[in-house]
């Protein structure tokens, strides 16, 4: 399978959704910004993302060998991607930037319990791009999955500046 900007940017999904996923908030930080540098290349023309994947590889492995080990196979060329849309998931990159240095920013004011809140709302986010969440529209995914977060926090927004991607 060629190392498209599609099936590399379903890889960088994949290794989201995982991290996301992922118990506790440890070294979460340098990975996110990791990811976030990737995302940050989709379609361009000189370093496009098919062409980071080693370098985030090698970026994953110095971060934290044991999430390493669990993100390894989305960089194998036999792993499947799923089928999704590619230009709604590079529509939502923005959001997805946002969230994780909103995540960030949360860790390093030592906001924990926040970070850890908005962390579990972001893992349902690469599973929304990749369709799994097709019966909802994706202003009812936005209010089911992040329009909570004000409600727990007094009104603090989360993700507020990118509500217009899910209208």
């Amino acid at each position: 399978m060629p190392n498209t900007e599609k099936n590399a940017l379903g890889r960088v999904l994949l290794i989201l959704k995982a991290l996301y996923g992922r118990d506790g908030i440890d070294n979460i930080v340098p990975l996110l910004d990791n990811l976030s540098a990737t995302l940050s290349h989709i379609n361009d023309e000189k370093q496009p993302i098919a062409k980071t994947l080693p370098q985030l590889k090698r970026e994953i492995k110095a971060a934290d060998k044991a999430f390493y080990h669990l993100a390894e196979r989305y960089f194998a060329r036999i792993y499947p991607v799923l089928n999704y849309d590619f230009d709604k998931a590079v529509k939502h990159i923005p959001g997805i930037i946002c969230g994780n240095d909103k995540i960030c920013a949360k860790i390093v004011r030592g906001e924990l319990d926040k970070a850890k809140s908005m962390k579990s709302a972001m893992k349902s986010y690469p599973g929304f791009l990749f369709g799994e969440f097709d019966a909802l529209s994706d202003s009812q995914f936005y209010d089911l999955v992040f329009g909570f977060y004000p409600k727990i926090y007094e009104r603090e927004k989360f993700m507020d500046e990118v509500r217009y991607l899910f209208q």
